[in-house]
This record gives structure tokens, C-alpha cells and sequence, in this order.
């Protein structure tokens, strides 16, 4: 069966169709990309990351979009873009956002082990955290949660997006996370912690550390 691979902008976005070639593509407004997508049960994104495999503003962007995809119940997918997007740029084509579907889709089908799927979660037994700073790791923003600012870790897409809409900037390199905390100007109030990543607390210098933690379990609905 055939899926779509979507190069996701914000005024126009490629797209590429096929199943074990490309059977079919082009460049359409991305208000038109919802109809586009309709007849699919498949959807597969290029995920734009930065250099340094961190988050970008674009990186939401596209999880944004796709989540309104996911709730009309097709199955949704990443892949990284950063390789198809260089290529692009060497070819020097003309129609780049038709271009990186194209090797999007197929970089999917060679390959389609390294995509990434899209699936919500949510922390079972939420419970009230209220402060001015927090550290976030692997742990969706819920309700329960009142922080004003914070930092967050979190590979996961959708987890990473809920702490990026309410204002938590938001690592997707571990390393990377941690030189940020070595720069901290104070002291986190709270860290909210997914329980499975428990023995990540080894690697963390923070001061009273264990009595700042609080452990959550998370789950895909």
C-alpha cells in the first residue's frame, strides 16, 4: 500500500508518493496538504532538526501540523531531514521542497526502521508541582504542572512539544542538556523526572539533588 512522505512548510510543502519507488510528486500549498493527506493511512514527515540533532522552532512547527494528522487516526512518522535538506542544496534544485520528499520517501522505504512514530503520553496519577524553575526530563507538561520556566530533555516528539508549548526550552541531546545546566544562574526548584530514566540522576551535579525529585510514570495512550 502506498504512504505519503510530507517535506512540511509553513506557505508550501512537498510531497512524495510511492510504496517501493515514487510513484508520484509535487509541491502544494500547505493548506491543501490536510486533502492531500486524506487517502492515506500513512503519513511520514521530515523531521527538521538543527546540525547538532537538537530542536528548532521549525522542529515544532511540523510535530504541530502533524499532530492535527494523527487525530484524523492515520499513523504518523518522522524521518530526520538533515541529510535529504544538504542534498538539496548541493543539487542545487530549483524545486528543493519536491526534491527532499522524493529522497524522503526514499530514505523510508530503504530504510524504514529509522523513523520515529508519533504517539501521545500521559503521566499516570499526576501530581501538583508549583514553582518558578524546573528541570523536565522525559515527562510530558500536564495540568498538574505550574512552572513559570524550566529546561527539558526528551527524545520523544510529542513529549518534547508539550514542554516547548508552555514555554520549556527543550534538549534533544543529552550532553548538550547537561553543559546547559552547568550554566544555570540558579538553582532548579523541582526536577520532574520520568521513572524509567531514573539512573540519568547519576549524571546530573545538582546540588540536594534527591530531595528536589519527583518520579512520574509515563505512558503512550
Amino acid at each position: 500500500m502506498s504512504f505519503i512522505v510530507v517535506d512540511y512548510g509553513k506557505s508550501k510543502s512537498g510531497y512524495a508518493v510511492g510504496s517501493v519507488f515514487v510513484s508520484e510528486s509535487g509541491t502544494l500549498k500547505t493548506s491543501e496538504l490536510l486533502r492531500k493527506i486524506e487517502n492515506f493511512d500513512t503519513v511520514v514527515f521530515g523531521l527538521p532538526l538543527s546540525m547538532s540533532g537538537n530542536y528548532s522552532t521549525q522542529t515544532f512547527e511540523v510535530i504541530k501540523f502533524a499532530l492535527k494528522v494523527k487525530d484524523r487516526g492515520k499513523r504518523v512518522l518522522f524521518v530526520d531531514e538533515r541529510v535529504t535538506t544538504k542534498m538539496a542544496k548541493t543539487f542545487e534544485k530549483k524545486d528543493d521542497d519536491r526534491f527532499s520528499a522524493e529522497q524522503l520517501l526514499l530514505e523510508y522505504i530503504q530504510n524504514p526502521t529509522s523513523a520515529v512514530e508519533l504517539r501521545k503520553h500521559e503521566v499516570i496519577e499526576p501530581r501538583q508541582i508549583s514553582c518558578d524553575f524546573a528541570l523536565f526530563i522525559e515527562v510530558p507538561f500536564v495540568e498538574a504542572f505550574s512552572v513559570r520556566q524550566g529546561i527539558g530533555f526528551s527524545k520523544d516528539l510529542y513529549i518534547a512539544y508539550t514542554l516547548f508549548k508552555n514555554g520549556i526550552f527543550v534538549y534533544r541531546v543529552w550532553r548538550d542538556f547537561c553543559q546547559a545546566l552547568e550554566s544555570l544562574e540558579k538553582l532548579p526548584e523541582s526536577v520532574i523526572m520520568n521513572e524509567e530514566y531514573r539512573l540519568l540522576l547519576s549524571e546530573l551535579d545538582i546540588e540536594g539533588l534527591e530531595k528536589i525529585v519527583t518520579l512520574f510514570k509515563v505512558v503512550v495512550k
